[in-house]
């Protein structure tokens, strides 16, 4: 009777452990394929120089190998207000003016960027992401960054879901 118990305790705690588990892995549920598609397609261009090596050709490859409908040079898809809607990996980010600046215990570090195109790669927590962007500082292969939102001070930083 003990055992058998004894494996019923632990066939729910199994269960509840895989459907928490299910659950925060699906948090996102809705990822369209297309983002699914262009995340693949910078895992497979990492350290690698994407068309002439300018921010934008690594937006233009992902958006052509993912099949998705846009307008050149800056027509991603459909625009999200990331302070009011969610944003997803393999979103892309278009960038006007915008000048961060995050502080640690004895430093500030401030710095501008005038135009500049990424791809939301990764999000984590209290602001910051992950991207995958080219023609940072003269290197013009792909790597992945991690920005704060909330050290945004003021420009423009639009987001865009790519259409199929």
């Amino acid at each position: 009777m003990l055992k058998s118990t004894n494996k019923i305790i632990y066939n729910i705690i199994c269960f509840c452990f895989l459907a928490l588990f299910t659950l925060s892995f699906t948090k996102r549920k809705n990822v369209p394929e297309t983002n699914h598609k262009i995340i693949s397609f910078v895992k497979g261009v990492t350290g690698k120089k994407v068309g002439k090596g300018e921010c934008w050709d690594l937006a233009a490859g992902a958006l052509n190998a993912a099949g998705a409908k846009w307008t050149p040079p800056y027509a991603f898809g459909k625009l999200v207000d990331y302070k009011k809607e969610e944003i997803i990996p393999g979103d892309i980010i278009q960038i006007s003016n915008i000048v961060m600046e995050s502080r640690s215990d004895n430093a500030i570090t401030r710095w501008k960027m005038v135009q500049h195109t990424a791809i939301l790669f990764e999000i984590g927590i209290k602001g910051s992401v992950q991207v995958a962007e080219q023609n940072v500082n003269g290197v013009r292969k792909v790597m992945i960054s991690t920005w704060n939102l909330n050290d945004i001070k003021s420009g423009r930083m639009q987001f865009y879901r790519p259409q199929p």
